[in-house]
């Protein structure tokens, strides 16, 4: 009986095992973390202190609006570019009148097949002054001004730039994701819809865009979870600076967690990111695979 019981549900019992140690036993964990002052450079030292930690998240943190804000403009800047530059890139590539349609796919690839980390760090490169890729070829088109342009440096111009590089690594998973939406359409809707007279922004915004509604929904769901809780992209070009001008709050609870090594305060913030994504992002989400 014990055999054909764990023949039968062996993997769901393996299955439960992983859930338990991978994903509830980290949150638990960092839930109880988030009532305690855990301090690392203290062992030893943990005290029960209630809600003090979010208390001081949210009233006494002079960084937390700040970096709750750039992480609301560098989701929703992120997430719109990406999805805009992606649908385009998915129609090109879907059009019948596009030449050489495998090699640009190929081109398109290119960006999500490169690790974030790399990415990232070509990027800083290719924008550092004076010598970086992006100055010297503006100083080879006449703009001598930008040759000290100082790109990640700039408060005015550091998180446009942060969210660009971050659209240009993203925006492949949009195209492909919307080439496989578009490929769903019948081609017999666009023919009928020709043959009637319609434009081709009417064919867009009545065939194509209700065709691709879903998938539409879901990708663009996901991305607002990941780009929200991104964090080797903003680290790894500026760490959150120039002034905090680009600090999120992953790089902020980084920084409190292997920083300054406060575990309990660190949990508290993550505990708000998740609360903060369940409570605006969470009936989205839900919606969202409803319908698929």
């Amino acid at each position: 009986m014990r055999r054909r019981i764990m023949g039968r549900y062996g993997y769901l019992i393996l299955l439960i095992i992983i859930i338990l140690a991978v994903d509830l036993y980290p949150f638990f964990d960092a839930l109880r973390l988030s009532f305690f002052d855990k301090n690392l450079m203290n062992p030893g030292g943990d005290r029960f202190t209630g809600v003090s930690n979010f208390v001081r998240l949210l009233t006494k943190e002079p960084l937390f609006r700040p970096a709750l804000w750039n992480t609301i403009v560098f989701t929703i800047g992120s997430v719109v570019f990406e999805y805009l530059i992606g649908l385009g890139a998915a129609l090109l590539l879907t059009s019948r009148y596009t030449p050489m349609k495998n090699l640009f796919k190929a081109l398109v690839l290119l960006p999500w097949a490169v690790p974030i980390a790399i990415n990232s760090l070509i990027w800083k490169f290719m924008l550092a002054p004076n010598y970086g890729f992006v100055n010297q070829i503006l100083d080879r088109l006449g703009a001598h001004d930008f040759l000290q342009m100082n790109w990640l440096g700039n408060l005015s111009l550091v998180m446009p730039v942060v969210i660009g590089v971050n659209v240009w690594r993203s925006f492949p998973f949009y195209a492909i994701t919307l080439m496989a939406g578009l490929a769903t359409i019948p081609r017999e809707l666009y023919e009928s819809a020709q043959v009637d007279g319609a434009s081709w922004s009417a064919r867009f915004w009545h065939i194509t865009m209700p065709g691709i509604k879903n998938v539409s929904m879901v990708v663009v769901v996901l991305h607002l979870i990941w780009t929200f809780t991104n964090f080797d992209v903003i680290y790894l070009l500026t760490g959150g600076g120039p002034l905090h001008a680009t600090e999120v709050l992953p790089t902020f609870l980084y920084q409190q967690a292997f920083e300054l090594f406060d575990m309990g305060y660190a949990s508290a913030i993550g505990l708000f990111i998740l609360i903060f994504l369940v409570v605006t992002v969470g009936p989205l989400y839900f919606r969202a695979n409803a319908k698929t």
